[in-house]
């Protein structure tokens, strides 16, 4: 008997790891489609678009703590954008909000939190609707000083 309820215990287990495999894999999909339009800053390879000697379109996503880090961030900055500081960057990312439903937000977090040579959680459809009602009160871009205090506080 324990041995049999054992068996059903891991096979269960197994079960539901290959079904958060198929998850995974079918938001790393939508991610990977969506990400079309983040490249033409960041990349193909997620690195940053170099323009000139000095300055980037985006930043790199390689180890960047804004995608690995909390998520509901890293939504706050692809549903806004941020604003234009410094001449790092070329001009401010642009809010990619209202061009991307629940599912490919999700998509394409999961997408550069888990490519470029990160390895952080997925985020689902459900996550991204819920930090999109996080930050309804939040209009237009946000500074890096916004992200970094919001991040202080997590």
């Amino acid at each position: 008997m324990k041995v049999t309820l054992l068996f059903a215990s891991l096979l269960g287990m197994s079960v539901q790891a290959l079904a958060d495999d198929a998850a995974k894999a079918k938001l790393m999909e939508i991610g990977k489609t969506n990400y079309v339009t983040c490249s033409a800053c960041h990349g193909p390879e997620g690195k940053g678009v170099v323009m000139g000697p000095t300055m980037k379109m985006g930043p790199s996503f390689d180890g960047s703590k804004i995608a690995t880090g909390d998520p509901a961030i890293f939504a706050l900055v692809l549903l806004n954008g941020i604003q234009k500081e410094g001449a790092e960057y070329i001009g401010p990312m642009a809010a990619m909000g209202a061009t991307m439903d629940d599912e490919k937000l999700a998509g394409v977090m999961t997408y550069v939190r888990n490519s470029f040579g990160n390895s952080a959680g997925v985020v689902t459809a459900d996550d991204a609707k819920k930090y999109r009602e996080q930050w309804k009160g939040i209009s237009g871009p946000v500074t890096r000083a916004k992200l970094t205090e919001l991040a202080a506080k997590k």
